[in-house]
Formats: structure tokens, sequence, C-alpha cells
């Protein structure tokens, strides 16, 4: 029998998503650029949030009807996301979205925001059950917001305050994701397993992140900003000295560093750095897997989840 993982399959939630930015975006020049982006993303992204939100509506719906779309609009979300992400941060430069104009860029990222609220709006279900749902996606972006301020803004010193950090940036977004599910299946159990797990998982992608960030210094501008991530954190609280702690204390400038580069990792590597991160993320993973087993489904969700989770 097929998983329920592989049941949402990440072709035909792509096609939701153009449907609903076909239906939401008049404008030819705009429409364009924003199915663009949609192709762009699915080949960058394993749609982690548009598939749990499909997982937890089937988990205590056993409703298949309707999946795709929800799947969809949260990833369109997601996607508007990402693009506002990009374009603060000044990342991924070649995407359509960062090569258009800022005005363009920010139509489309408002746009897809609007256009995957409507689609829950839209959704041949209960409307109590949706007014849940966008009271869940309101809540939930607010909180990521928040967190992605303290992420470009504050000046994170401790291992505490990371974390602190990114689950409100990006542990929301997960809920956000398991919740859109189970209040569009009208559940009411589990809310705090779920929520456990969901903060954990979006601390371990988090940490994963910004590790494969500080590899790809050409698209990522991550060590430009002197944002303090945990790899980051750890060289700074090291006994020996290395050019990223020269770096952040003002001793070379961003250019004499980024000559170094490969010395940068060699030593980020041979300090440990990028190994504590990773034994960090397991840990948060396994708290996640913890958590799943404790929810009170059919095991074949929690075999779901587990599969999109590693």
């Amino acid at each position: 029998m097929q998983g329920v993982a592989e049941m949402i399959e990440k072709e035909a939630v792509k096609m939701q998503m153009k449907e609903i930015v076909t239906a939401s975006f008049s404008v030819p020049s705009l429409k364009e650029s924003v199915l663009t982006s949609i192709e762009e993303h699915t080949k960058q992204s394993d749609f982690l949030f548009g598939r749990l939100a499909g997982v937890h509506y089937q988990m205590f719906s056993e409703n298949m009807k309707e999946t795709e779309r929800i799947a969809a609009s949260v990833e369109l979300m997601m996607l508007a996301g990402d693009m506002l992400d990009d374009l603060v941060d000044q990342d991924s430069l070649e995407t359509t979205w960062n090569k258009a104009p800022l005005t363009t860029s920010l139509h489309i990222a408002i746009g897809l925001l609007l256009a995957g609220q409507k689609a829950i709006v839209d959704l041949l279900i209960d409307d109590h059950k949706k007014a849940k749902a966008q009271l869940y996606i309101s809540s939930r972006l607010l909180q990521s917001v928040n967190g992605q301020h303290m992420d470009v803004t504050y000046d994170i010193q401790t291992e505490a305050e990371y974390i602190e950090m990114v689950k409100k940036k990006s542990g929301s977004l997960v809920a956000m994701a398991c919740f859109v599910g189970t209040a569009l299946a009208d559940a009411e159990k589990n809310t705090v397993i779920i929520e456990k797990y969901a903060n954990d998982i979006g601390i371990a992608a988090q940490i994963d992140n910004d590790m494969d960030a500080l590899y790809r210094w050409d698209e990522k501008n991550d060590i430009k900003a002197k944002k303090k991530s945990l790899p980051i954190l750890y060289m700074l609280t090291s006994k020996r000295d290395n050019l990223l702690k020269q770096y952040f204390s003002n001793h070379v400038d961003y250019n004499e560093l980024y000559v170094q580069k490969e010395k940068v990792i060699q030593q980020m590597e041979q300090e440990g750095a990028f190994y504590y991160a990773k034994v960090m993320s397991q840990i948060y993973k396994e708290k996640a897997l913890q958590e799943i087993e404790k929810l009170d489904v059919n095991d074949r969700y929690k075999s779901a989840l587990k599969i999109i989770i590693l």
C-alpha cells in the first residue's frame, strides 16, 4: 500500500499551485513571473511545509479530498516568505524574484501570500474550520516576522538566544503548516504534542539551512551580514584564535575574509563547529520523533511524518 507521504505527490501539488496562481493573477507579465518562480521553487524545495499540512489534514480527517489543494496553498505562502527573506538578505541573486525590479518582486511575494490564504478560504470545507485555519496562519506568520526581525537586527550572543530566535522564525512556520491541516480537519486533540515537534522540526531545519549557507558564500550573505548561526557561535566561543573571531571583532574586513574563505571553512571543520551543529540538528530531530510517537493516530501517519522529517 502506498504511504501517506508518497500520496502527496510533489508534481500534483505544483499543478495546484499553478492553478491557484492562474486564477489569482490577471496581469500577464506578473502571472508569468509568478509561474516561473514556482518552477524555480519546485527545483529547490522538497515542499516540507505543504506536505506537513497535507499529512496533518489526512491524519485527522481520513479525507483525501482537498489534500493537494491544502498543501499547495501552504506552499505558496512559504514561497512568499522565502522571497521576502531573500530580498532582505540579498541571497539567491539568480532567482526570478531577485533579478526583477524590487516593486515586481514585492508584488509577487505579497500576491503569493494573499493567493495562498484565499485558496484556503475557497476550499470546499466548513467555514468554521477555515476560520480556525486562518487564525493559525495569521498568528504564526506574525511570530515568524518577529523571529526574522530578531535574526537581522538582534545581536545574538548565546546558543539559547539563537534557539529562541529560530523557534520564532522557523518553528512557528512549521507549526503553522501542521495546525492548518489539523484546523481544517477540526481536530482538537494532540495540539500540545504537535506544537512540540513542530518547533523541534523547525529548529533542526534552520540549523541545517544555516550550515548549508556557510558552504555557499557566493549565494548566501550570512557571514557578510554577521549573522550568528550555531556554527558561528561555536567558533566565537572557541579558545583558539580564528578568522571568524577576527572578522566579528572587526580586525579583518569582509573582503579580507572572503579571499580566505576556504581557510575559514577548514578552520570550522577542524574546530568541530559543523560537527556540533549536525549533532544539535539530530538531537532536535530525535526529540521530534519521540513526540510523534505519542500521537493518538494510526501508525501509518506517524511513519509519514517521520519520512518527511528525515
